[in-house]
Order: structure tokens, then C-alpha cells, then sequence
């Protein structure tokens, strides 16, 4: 697209930053840009050149370039990067502002992805790459720009090991001091360059000193992480002993305080990052294989799962209910840590499996919405019990059938109905005055006595709530994401362990989700309820999808309604997402009841699927599939196989050479067959053995085959293009299959007519060739000598395999493949 470098300018200097990010996102998707006359690139760079040295254009400039590098050519790169980098020095030199430093290190990350194509690039920022990481080593700048270098950082570790080899101490010494940052960037990026950080020196033999400082790392976290829960529990009693001699990481002190709160939040943001570092240790890249000790990580998370709210709430002191406030936080961080060692140790988790499984139950136990009347409200711990349930369902589909989920399911299960059962406002009842007329006496006393019952609970209800209109709250507002992982959870565990649930507890499933269901299909449950949000509709449906597919063989699932159930929200939900997940789950199940049978079989036209497979190569797929077919060579292959009907004069293809595409289809060119109404004749041969026949064709127009002691010798003939020469494999090519000639035992077919010479053992293999004439359509003998018939079936159609006799005085002749071709299309065909 060509005028850009014109428009370019002005929209530079007016200084809109969100018109210059628009025009810069549009143009990106004209990728002819880059094929614009050379010219008018030029103009464009340099532009941003003029306006990168000017103070005032500097950062549209570089905004600009940060847009337009990614996809920037390489020869464009290496030309203008040396001004790049000056340019971004002299910004970072002269601390300006966060934003340019910002943009600085963009354009910084771009230049270092161009280099690693480009070996020219690379040297240059060899020699520049250190004044970038020593700048904010050395002088600290705002926390936002942060997160960028992280990125710069982690790109120079992984590409330029040597230069921040150099300066791992003193990076060392800058990552440890974001140790309190409270930022999930910053957390993830220093979690990232803390793992790079013990791999950047050289790895010894077989990667030992990898091992090595990665296990001493690992080590290091672990202890850190056991200090400071020491300091959490300090005043609430443990099963765990506390841990004694640590050999903790060099860290920061922590600041000092005089306020119980701000200590405890200090020490809970540094636990809970370096679990974080902790949690990518175990499952980030490394560059050997990792030592991991599952059983210390899993101390510490059984550790901090043991102690509970409730526990710490027992000493209440000001300390121990600030810690107890962040207790969920740090919880949640480390069944995180447990979920990445059941996703990178898998099945060696499973010596563990009783620990973890009671960790979960436990856990869920202890967050147990405990208040009373607090039914409709949100739920106490919704968080940590909604990740409780994501790490059972890691923990399930990992594990599948060894899970050993089955042992605690009905704890689980008890929580999971809990969590998943909306809240149902009272019910009033009312008769009409005339109904009362038909009762008698004793129904009329024993109704105004329920009567009374309902209104003194009503009353009840009321004298608990500070207002009375406070009951059309109560409808379990929050607990929509707790409700969805219930239901995901449920629905991992029935597909990893659901043959081994008790019959009881999928019938009392059963009779939950759904009753569930229908209430989707026959009240409004997308305005109001637990179900409002969508993805809690869509979990409960794939819950029930999972009764039906993973059923106890002694309970058969409810077939009966699924099908009402998701045809009906198939249409009548609101929500599309809801409405698509309906469809799919109304066609599995549809399979399930009504599943697939042999269908029908329709003849189709033989003749034009004849010609399609013979002229295949027209068809518009073929001419992709040659474009886009990536060229495989081999050792072995010396020159390409040209196909029988495109091959030059000349040339001798072997059969066994030719690979058929498609197993089951008539090979054009070489099939035998015979007339439907005539007996073919064939030629004699003599002296070949009958096991391992393989026909070998050839269009050889200027040479002769003859044969001479089962060898095949080519000799200098005159011929027309179309002569076919079928010949004898030499004794290498025994061993492959032949692909036109059938072989079969003498016993198999019927006995040979009285024109066949039957000399050798009836129970050798035989094979049979048949010559056509290419006038006629029907077999004949081009040489005097014995003359073999084949055998036909009574509809005209010839046999599956034939037989070949051995003959004496035979010699070899030629035979013409078009002839063969031609009868084998009329027989095809049915023509005559």
C-alpha cells in the first residue's frame, strides 16, 4: 500500500497516541506494506528517524517503531539498529520519564527476537546488551517498568548466557529484591529469571551442575517458605513440628513495624510470591532433567492445609487474627504448588494418593459454610473451596482410574451437592374458600394447625433479619463461581472414577442434577438464582452428560429425560454458549439412544468414478496438494519415478517399485483381466519358479528383454512407444508383494480344463498372465505351443485369482499394456 510515509508524519506530530495506535493496528493488516517500492520505506524510516531526535516526537517514535518491528524485514533491521540502540541508550541514560523507559525496553525485546535470525544483529548487541542490564541494576526507576525489563532480562538469559553469566551475582541480588512485589507481573517475570538464573553458567558433564544448582535452589524456596509459616503459626498449635535448621534464600529484611496488620501482610505477600517462585520451579522448562524431592513440597503443603481458621481464631490475639485474615490466600497459593507436582511428577504422585485425598476432604471440611441462617447469602470461603475443587478435578484427570478418589467420594460428594443446590424461598400454599367447604372437621382443624406452624415461622424468619424485606436478597448472589467448580469437579470425578461409585450414590446424584435440569427448562433461572450465569448452565448440563456416558453398571442413567432436557434448552436458553453445549450434548446422547446402524447402499456410477481415479491428477485437490507438498529425499532415492502413463521412451519402471496410494483400487496400467464372453489364451513360459512371481513393466521402445538363466538382460530394439514387456523379477526382488498377479493354492480354484499342462506339483502356487488383443478385446497366443484358458463364472465376470501351470518350450513375449487397460475399463464398466 503505498503513500503511508505521507500520512505517517502528521499523525506523529499531532500527538494523539490513540489515533497513532489505531492507524498503526489497521496498517499492520496491509502486509503489503513491506512490498512497497523501496523508495517510499525509506522516506518512512527516516522520518522516525527525524523524530526519534527530537525530545518532543520521541516517544510517538518510538511507539511508532515498536509497532512496526515486529514485522519489519530483516536487511531494514540490521541497517538501522546501531541508530536504535544509541537511541534507546541515551533515553535510559538520561532517566527520563517511565513511559519512555517503557517503550525503550519494547523496542529492546523486538531488536533481541530480530537477532536471533541474524548473526550480524547479534554481535551489535553483544556489545550493547550489558549497559541495559546493568542501567536499572544500578539505578533503581518506577515500579511499572518493571515487568519490561523482566522481559528483556529473560530474553538476554535464554539467548545471550554469556554476557549475563558475567553478572549473575549482582542479577541475583536485583531479583531477590522484588521479593515483595506486590505486582502478578513483576511476580511471574522474577518467578521466570529466578528458574534462568541457575542454568545461565555452564552444566558440567551430563548437566550435573544444572542438577546441582537447581536442587539446591529448590532446597533453598522450600526452607524459606517453612520460616515464614513459622512466623504465621507462631501462636497456634500444629500437628507439623516446626521446622529447625533452614537454610533459607539471601533475602531482604523484612521492614520493620510497630502495626500487627502491616507485619502480617508483609510476611504473607513474601510467602506467597515465593511459593509462586516455588511452583514454577517444579514445573517451568529447565535444561536438564529435574531432581524433585515430591515429598518435601508436599510437607510443606500438607503443612500450611493443616491449619485452619477456626484453629488460629481459638487464641485471639491481635497477631493471630491478623494472619488468619491472609490464612486462604496463602492456602489457595499452595494447592497451587500441589497441582503443578501432580501435573509434572504424574503417576509418581500416586504412592501419595491417601495424603492428598484427605488433604481435600479435610480442607473442604474446615470451610464448611458453618453460619446459621446464611442459606441464599454468599458462602464463606467461596475462593479457597472453589480452588479446592479445581485441584481434586487436576488431581482426577490426571490420575483417571488410580485417582483413588473413590475412597472419599461421598465426603466430597457432600460438599459438591451442598455447593451446587440453590437456594428455594418458603412456599405459601393457599386453598380456595370453596375447597374448604368439602373438608371436614378433623382436615379443617389440622390445616388451621399448619397454619399457625407456617406463621410463627414466618415470624421467626422476620425477628432474624433486621428487615423483613431483607428474604428477596436471598438469592445466592457470589456463589456462582463456587457453584461452577462444584460442578466441574463432579463432573471430572464421575469421568475418572465413576465405575466405582456406589449404585446408591449415583441414584441419589441422579435425583439432584435432574430435578436441576428441568428447573432450567421450566422456570427462568438466566434472571435470578444460582444458574444466572451462564457457565454455571453449561456446567450442570456437562454434569449430567456425565451421569449418562459414565453410569455404575447396577444404575442405569436417566436416558428418559436427557433428551427433553436438551432439545428443549437447545432453543429456549438465552445465552448461545448455553444453547450450542445443549445441541452437542442432544447428539451425543442421540447416539447414545438411537445409535448408528448399517445404512443403506446406493450404487453409484462406476464408469465416472473410473474416470475420476484414472485422471485424478486434474481434480483442483491434486494441483494443491503438488503445490504445498513439501519435497522428502532420501538416501536411497536417486531419481524421482515418473507414473507408467507419463513415462518417456525408454524408461523401465518396476512394479515393486511403484507404490499404490490406496490399497483396495485397480491399478490402471498393470491389471490382468479377461473378456466376459471369450477365454483368453496366454503365452508359455518356461523355466520360472512358481513362488515369488512379480510382473515387472517396462514401455521400452528401443530395447529388447531377454532372459537368460532368471536374469532379465535389456537389448537394443526398434519398437512403438506402446509396447508393454512384461518380465520376470530378478532373484532381489523376490521378496516383494506382487500387486496384480494372484497367488493361490492349487486345491483353491477349480481343476485346469484340458488345454492346461499340469507338470509340475499340484501343490505349488501358479499364476496366470493373460494377454488381450488390443482389437478383438479377447486373449491370444502370439507364439505357437501349449495354449491355457481361464476360468469364467456364470454372470460373465472373471474370477478373483487365476492359475498358472508350468509349461515346457515356452519363451517370453511381449504384451501391450494398452490392450490391457482398455479390457480391464470395459470389463469395469460392464461394456462390451
Amino acid at each position: 500500500m503505498e503513500g503511508v510515509g505521507q500520512i505517517l508524519n502528521p499523525i506523529v506530530h499531532a500527538g494523539n497516541a490513540s489515533l497513532l495506535s489505531l492507524f498503526l493496528k489497521n496498517l499492520d493488516e496491509h502486509q503489503t506494506f513491506w512490498a512497497d517500492p523501496k523508495s517510499d520505506l525509506e522516506t518512512i524510516f527516516s522520518k522516525i528517524s527525524a523524530l526519534l531526535g527530537n525530545a518532543a516526537t520521541r516517544n510517538h517514535a518510538l511507539r511508532t517503531l515498536h509497532f512496526m518491528l515486529p514485522h519489519c524485514p530483516l536487511e531494514i533491521v540490521e541497517e538501522k539498529a546501531q541508530h536504535y540502540i544509541n537511541v534507546c541508550e541515551k533515553v535510559c541514560n538520561l532517566h527520563k520519564s517511565p513511559e519512555s523507559i517503557t517503550l525503550v525496553y519494547a523496542v529492546l525485546k523486538q531488536l533481541l527476537l530480530h537477532s536471533i535470525n541474524s548473526a550480524e544483529l547479534r554481535k551489535l548487541l553483544s556489545s550493547n546488551l550489558s549497559t541495559f542490564i546493568l542501567h536499572p541494576l544500578e539505578t533503581g526507576f518506577e515500579t511499572s517498568c518493571i515487568p519490561h525489563f523482566l522481559t528483556v532480562l529473560e530474553l538476554a538469559m535464554r539467548h545471550y548466557t554469556g554476557i549475563c553469566g558475567a553478572l549473575k551475582s549482582r542479577i541475583e541480588q536485583f531479583l531477590c529484591g522484588l521479593v515483595d512485589a506486590t505486582d502478578s507481573q513483576t511476580v511471574l517475570g522474577t518467578a521466570t529469571c529466578m528458574l534462568l538464573l541457575q542454568q545461565i553458567r555452564g552444566g558440567g558433564q551430563h548437566g550435573t551442575l544444572h542438577k546441582k544448582t537447581w536442587e539446591e535452589y529448590y532446597g533453598k524456596l522450600v526452607d524459606t517458605i517453612h520460616d515464614l509459616l513459622n512466623k504465621v503459626f507462631a501462636h497456634t498449635p500444629e500437628t507439623f513440628d516446626e521446622q529447625t535448621n533452614l537454610e533459607c534464600l539471601k533475602l531482604p529484611a523484612l521492614p520493620s513495624t510497630d502495626d500487627p496488620l502491616r507485619t502480617a501482610q508483609l510476611v504473607v505477600v513474601r510467602a506467597n510470591n515465593l511459593i509462586i517462585w516455588l511452583e514454577h520451579a517444579i514445573v517451568g522448562a529447565y535444561a536438564v532433567p529435574k531432581p524433585i524431592a515430591p515429598f518435601k513440597a508436599l510437607n510443606l503443603v500438607l503443612r500450611g492445609l493443616s491449619v485452619t481458621c477456626g484453629a488460629m481464631s481459638k487464641n485471639v490475639i491481635t497477631e493471630n487474627v491478623a494472619f488468619g485474615t491472609f490464612l486462604p490466600t496463602i492456602q489457595r497459593s499452595l494447592l497451587g504448588v500441589l497441582d503443578g507436582l501432580i501435573n509434572t511428577l504424574g503417576s509418581h504422585m500416586l504412592i501419595f494418593a491417601e495424603l492428598i485425598c484427605d488433604a481435600y476432604v479435610k480442607c473442604l471440611r474446615a470451610t464448611q459454610n458453618v453460619r446459621h441462617g446464611a442459606t441464599g447469602q454468599k458462602k464463606s470461603f467461596t475462593q479457597l473451596r472453589a480452588k479446592v475443587y479445581e485441584s481434586i478435578a487436576v488431581w482426577c484427570e490426571r490420575m483417571n482410574y488410580g485417582s483413588s478418589i473413590e475412597n472419599v467420594n461421598e465426603q466430597i460428594l457432600e460438599h459438591v451437592v451442598r455447593d451446587i443446590t440453590p437456594f428455594v424461598g418458603e412456599v405459601t400454599l393457599k386453598m380456595d374458600a370453596n375447597s374448604l367447604k368439602r373438608l371436614s372437621s378433623k382436615a379443617k382443624k389440622k390445616l388451621q394447625k399448619e397454619r399457625n406452624a407456617a406463621t410463627a415461622l414466618n415470624q421467626a424468619h422476620s425477628n432474624g433479619a433486621v428487615y423483613a424485606e431483607r428474604k428477596e436478597q436471598l438469592v445466592d448472589t457470589g456463589n456462582e463461581e463456587l457453584c461452577h467448580e462444584a460442578l466441574k469437579c463432579l463432573t471430572i470425578v464421575l469421568q475418572s472414577a465413576g465405575c466405582f461409585i456406589k449404585p446408591v450414590t449415583h441414584k441419589l446424584l441422579q435425583e439432584r442434577i435432574v430435578p436441576l435440569c428441568f428447573s432450567l427448562v421450566t422456570t427462568n433461572q438466566s434472571t435470578r438464582g444460582l444458574y444466572r450465569d451462564p457457565n454455571t448452565r453449561v456446567g450442570l448440563l456437562r454434569c449430567f452428560a456425565a451421569l449418562i456416558t459414565n453410569p455404575h453398571h447396577r444404575c442405569p442413567p436417566p436416558l428418559q429425560y436427557a433428551m427433553h432436557i436438551f432439545t428443549s434448552l437447545r432453543t429456549a436458553d438465552p445465552s448461545l454458549e448455553v444453547r450450542s453445549v445443549a445441541g452437542e450434548l442432544a447428539r451425543s446422547a442421540e447416539l447414545i439412544v438411537h445409535p448408528w446402524k448399517e445404512t443403506l447402499y446406493f450404487p453409484v456410477e462406476q464408469a465416472s468414478i473410473k474416470k475420476a481415479l484414472t485422471h485424478k491428477e486434474r481434480q483442483p485437490l491434486a494441483k494443491v496438494l503438488q503445490e504445498t507438498e513439501a519435497p522428502i529425499t532420501t538416501e536411497t532415492e536417486k531419481v524421482a519415478k515418473p507414473s507408467p502413463s507419463k513415462q518417456s521412451p525408454g524408461q523401465v519402471i518396476e512394479v515393486d517399485d511403484v507404490v499404490d496410494d490406496s490399497e483396495g483400487e485397480i491399478n490402471e496400467s498393470l491389471a490382468v483381466t479377461e473378456d466376459s464372453d471369450d477365454h483368453g489364451q496366454v503365452d508359455e513360459i518356461a523355466d520360472v519358479e512358481p513362488e515369488g512371481w512379480v510382473e515387472e513393466v517396462s514401455n521400452a521402445s528401443s530395447h529388447q528383454i531377454e532372459k537368460t538363466n532368471g536374469t532379465t538382460v535389456v537389448l537394443n530394439e526398434t519398437g512403438s512407444y506402446n509396447d508393454g514387456i512384461i518380465r520376470a523379477s530378478t532373484p532381489e526382488d523376490k521378496l516383494a508383494e506382487p500387486t496384480i498377479v494372484s497367488i493361490e493354492d492349487s486345491d483353491e480354484e477349480q481343476k485346469p480344463t484340458a488345454n492346461i499342462a499340469d507338470d509340475g506339483d499340484n501343490d505349488d502356487d501358479d499364476v496366470v498372465e493373460v494377454p488381450l488383443d488390443k482389437e478383438s478385446g479377447t486373449g491370444s497366443a502370439q507364439s505357437g505351443g501349449k495354449k491355457h484358458s481361464l476360468t469364467h463364472e456364470t454372470n460373465g465376470t472373471p474370477t478373483k485369482m487365476a492359475r498358472l501351470s508350468q509349461v515346457e518350450n515356452a519363451s517370453d513375449k511381449t504384451k501391450n499394456v494398452d490392450d490391457i487397460v482398455a479390457e480391464m475399463v470395459a470389463e469395469f464398466v460392464d461394456e462390451p
